[in-house]
Parts: structure tokens; sequence; C-alpha cells
């Protein structure tokens, strides 16, 4: 097998259970310290979020999602046209996951940048090498999925997404999207604008696994972060790279590495999301002339923590 100057893999995958692969995973002590305190943060937002009437943070849910796509194709340094948010959307109506619904979340990032890209309703038939270009040619930090193996893995991953197992990695927001953008990363379905999908599908199964938690009905994401991504982009490659996809390599501290990364950038849009709120309350209170009916929801608002 091809072995990198820093011992890493360098073939093809080939398929493996991608829930043997999850399971193996043993979250260690300092990232469950971190998940604790992000959980808190989190759930204090959730409760300033909560205290809006819907028509009153509207317009914050439209700058929101617009800064988060936005953000999403800038990481890779591709444009973003706004003008398709006008058409019927492929995300903002339902938190599902099927092969059709996957192929239209890729399709609106490539038109996103590209309206000359053809849709296609397939995962790529050809090989692919995730890498970049220097003075001395190819420098190839890791390959996808076979392609012959792409289809197996990616039904694996929708079964994945489906699950609901009780287990922390399983049961978390911020885990259970994480690891679901990481195995789409690493499978690299496409040959092209696989990141910018796997964000998307993070944002989705976050918002679906914090429905669950509080009991609410969003279609949105409440913490987008990929603002901060982009800020760090160079520690989110790095974090990605660095994790062996197989069963053969002992892949827990990158792993744990990618979960804390997540976290930290949950924790930077968190601080930004809620100065955002506040200043959005005193509005509400210079406008209406009353901000007591906003602090007795805050206040009167009970909810379960993140376990």
């Amino acid at each position: 097998m091809p072995i990198d100057e820093f011992g890493r893999n360098l073939d093809f995958v080939k398929y493996f259970s991608l829930e043997e692969y999850i399971d193996k995973i043993d979250l260690l002590d300092d990232l469950l310290n971190h998940l604790e305190e992000t959980s808190k943060e989190f759930d204090e937002y959730v409760r300033l979020l909560a205290a809006f009437a819907e028509e009153d943070i509207i317009n914050y849910w439209i700058s929101s999602a617009q800064q988060e796509l936005r953000a999403n194709q800038d990481i890779e340094r591709t444009k973003f046209n706004a003008e398709l948010l006008k058409e019927k959307g492929v995300f903002f109506d339902k938190l599902s996951i099927s092969h059709k619904r996957i192929h239209d979340l890729h399709d609106f990032v490539m038109l996103s940048s590209d309206e000359d890209y053809v849709p296609s309703q397939s995962y790529r038939k050809v090989p692919v090498n995730i890498s970049r270009y220097t003075d001395h040619g190819e420098e190839i930090f890791w390959r996808g999925a076979n392609p012959e193996d792409v289809d197996k893995f990616m039904n694996d991953f929708i079964n994945i997404y489906k699950q609901n197992k009780i287990a922390l990695i399983y049961s978390n927001p911020f885990l259970r999207a994480a690891i679901t953008s990481l195995l789409f990363n690493r499978i690299h379905p496409y040959t092209d604008g696989n990141g910018r999908t796997s964000r998307i599908i993070y944002n989705l199964k976050f918002t679906e696994q914090m429905n669950k938690i509080y009991q609410t009905n969003l279609r949105l994401n409440p913490l987008n972060i990929s603002n901060r991504i982009l800020a760090n982009k160079i520690t989110y490659v790095k974090c990605i790279n660095n994790i062996a996809f197989n069963l053969n390599d002992d892949t827990n501290e990158a792993i744990n590495r990618w979960f804390d990364f997540v976290l930290t950038m949950a924790d930077e849009q968190l601080a930004y999301s809620k100065e955002r709120l506040e200043h959005l309350i005193e509005s509400t209170q210079r406008t209406s002339g009353s901000n007591e009916e906003i602090i007795r929801r805050v206040r009167q608002m009970k909810m379960s923590r993140l376990k």
C-alpha cells in the first residue's frame, strides 16, 4: 500500500462497515468536558431564540441562512448565486435524507457556483484524489472511496443518518452532525462539491437532532458554523486530512480532535449569535416600548439540557 511521509495510507478506500467504524470511537474525557460546556451555552442560546415570536425574528433567520450558504461556498473559494434561493428550495422543506435528496443538495451547491453545471442523479464512477498542485506536481493527501464501492458506502451512510441509537455520538446534535459530515467527506461520493454538500448535511442533521431534544420544528439550523470554519479553514482541512478512514488504524485521537474542532467552531458562533440576539432584544424594546414579555418568556422557558 502507498504510504506518504506522514504515515497516511494513500490507497483508494475499500468498502467497510460505517457503523462498525463509529462503534470503535471512544469519546475522551477532555472532549466530554468541552461538550458539556458548549451544551450549556447552546441551551441558553435556544432560550433566547424561544423568547421571540416568529414575525419578530424572521429577518434574523433569513440573514443567518444566507450567511451560512455564502460562507459554505467561500470555504471552497467558489461564488454563491443567491438567486437560486428564490426558486423552490431543496433543503428548506425537510430534514430527511435519501439518495435523491443528496443528489439534489449536491446539484444545488454546484449550480450555486457554476451555472453551466449539468445536474446528475448519480454518484461518481471514477477515482478521485484529494490533493493540491505545487511546483513539484500533485501532492495527494488521501483518496476517496473506490468508485465501485461508493454506492455501498452511501447506502451505509443513509442507514447511519437514520439511526436512532441512544449512544451519545448518535444522540447529541454536535457529535451526530460532526460524524455525519465527516463520513460524507471521506467517502467523497462526487468528483467535486463534496465539502459544500457535507456542510449542508451537517446543518440538516444538527437541526433534526436539536428538534428532538427541544421539541421544536425548525427547518433551518439555529447555529450555522460555516463562517467560523471559513476563518479557521487550515485547521478544518488538517483535522479531516489526519483521520484514517478504515477499520485497521487507530484513529480515535484524530476523530476526537475533529469533534473538539466542531465544538470550538460552535463556541465561537454562539458568542457571535448571542450578541446579535441581545441587540435584537434591545431593538424590540425600543420599537415596542416594553421588553417585559420577552423577559417573561425567557425566564419561564423550561428546556431540557443537552445530554
